[in-house]
């Protein structure tokens, strides 16, 4: 006896109950997984999400070690030289806390 590989193991019934979710996020899909069964996890659900057709999985934002925002150097570079008026070509090889420092001097 065989079985398809790709035979799914989300009903139809499971289906509607993702897309009825107004935000899919590792939350929910948690608990979606948790409501499916024990042989689900969230990981799975959130796995099923990214392959259906019209839905839509919110990703977590990235944040630093102390919760802040992830800014990229260039983009902090841009704008001190926004700020000042000038191309700075090369501003971006500075540290990080230096270019953060800058900027919030200029700013306020």
């Amino acid at each position: 006896m065989t079985t398809a590989k790709n035979a799914s193991q989300y009903t139809a019934d499971m289906e509607a109950a993702i897309r009825a979710e107004p935000v899919l996020n590792a939350e929910v899909a948690a608990r979606l997984a948790t409501s499916f069964g024990p042989k689900f996890t969230g990981r799975g659900v959130i796995a099923k999400i990214s392959r259906m057709e019209g839905v839509t999985y919110q990703k977590k934002a990235k944040v630093t070690k102390t919760g802040e925002a992830v800014e990229q150097k260039e983009a902090i570079a841009a704008e001190i030289a926004e700020l000042v008026g000038a191309n700075l070509d090369g501003l971006d090889k500075a540290p990080k806390p230096a270019l953060q420092a800058i900027r919030n001097f200029l700013v306020g």
